[in-house]
């Protein structure tokens, strides 16, 4: 039998929130770190959850902390943004008894900060299937299809295979990535061209959908930035990605815009992106430092930007 292990939630927001509960109802050893006023709520009421379609509410008590104790600790899951991660760094660096991090965020350049100041066989990287916001203390959520995990080598490993086994026990299921690295690049080729599209539409998708010439100019903005990508020799990850959105525009485009007019467009994108523009817009320089590279025209990203 697998050893029990003890998990350690680094961020209290919607998402950190909503895996530590999950985790601690399927009787994992859980500890949360929150901060400030999150702090007191979650101590006082515990993670209070509601289902953004059914209404569906729950109260969660676990072991809330202001700060990284220096008990060991197996696995510290850091749901951070991307703008934020240079300062949790300083704190996870000084945490010497955790034994595995998983890093949530997103990012377009890579790990190199992760591996300079944890060490390579420290990390593993993910990516949550969830989305949602925090109203007063109550976060509204939804949950998608399976959440992304993988090893900086893309190895199946004795560890992801027990890591994963807890995730999916919790209620989260899982794909193992071959190349967690590609898969987070080609999520922000994937997520920035909509994001640009959406600012130019109010940042709402109801907006966005009925607006054919914002979704023709997001869906080449895509084909755009993963051409980037494979300029400098990061093919598709998953493979399928590539695929879809190589499907022309007259069967691409009804789809998307019927995606558009979703609930999990509502709040696992839209939402997402009216409480993420200071991330959304770090992650827009990022990605251009890849275009710069590889000197790519992308005439549709260009077009999109006029609007920033």
């Amino acid at each position: 039998m697998m050893q029990k292990k003890r998990w350690l939630f680094f961020g209290a927001g919607v998402l950190g929130s909503l895996y530590a509960a999950w985790f601690q109802e399927a009787g994992e050893d859980v500890t949360l770190v929150a901060r400030g006023e999150r702090y007191t709520a979650i101590q006082e009421n515990g993670i209070v959850l509601q289902h953004f379609q059914t209404g569906k509410e729950t109260r969660t008590q676990v072991k809330v902390v202001s700060s990284i104790p220096d008990d060991p600790f197996d696995v510290c899951v850091v749901f951070v943004q991307k703008t934020q991660l240079e300062s949790a760094l300083e704190v996870l660096k000084k945490a010497k008894e955790i034994k595995v991090f998983i890093f949530m965020h997103n990012t377009a350049d890579g790990i190199g900060s992760l591996v300079e100041t944890l060490g390579k066989e420290r990390i593993l990287m993910g990516h949550a299937n969830a989305g949602g916001e925090r109203v007063d203390q109550t976060v509204l959520y939804m949950t998608s299809q399976k959440m992304t995990l993988g090893e900086l080598d893309g190895s199946n490993s004795e560890r992801i295979q027990e890591i994963t086994a807890v995730f999916e026990k919790a209620g989260f299921p899982v794909e193992i990535s071959r190349d967690i690295d590609a898969w987070k690049k080609y999520h922000v080729a994937l997520a920035m061209p909509f994001a640009l599209a959406m600012e130019r539409n109010d940042c709402c998708n109801f907006v966005m959908a009925e607006n054919k010439e914002d979704v023709r100019l997001c869906l080449q903005g895509i084909r755009e930035a993963f051409q980037v990508l494979k300029g400098i020799g990061i093919e598709a990850e998953p493979k399928k990605l590539g695929q879809v959105f190589w499907l022309p525009d007259w069967m691409l485009s009804p789809l998307f815009r019927k995606m558009l007019r979703t609930q999990i467009a509502d709040i696992g994108m839209a939402r997402h992106l009216r409480n993420a523009r200071e991330e959304m817009q770090q992650l827009r320089v990022e990605f251009e430092n890849l275009v710069e590279v590889t000197n790519s025209k992308t005439p549709a990203l260009d077009e999109l930007r006029k609007a920033q």
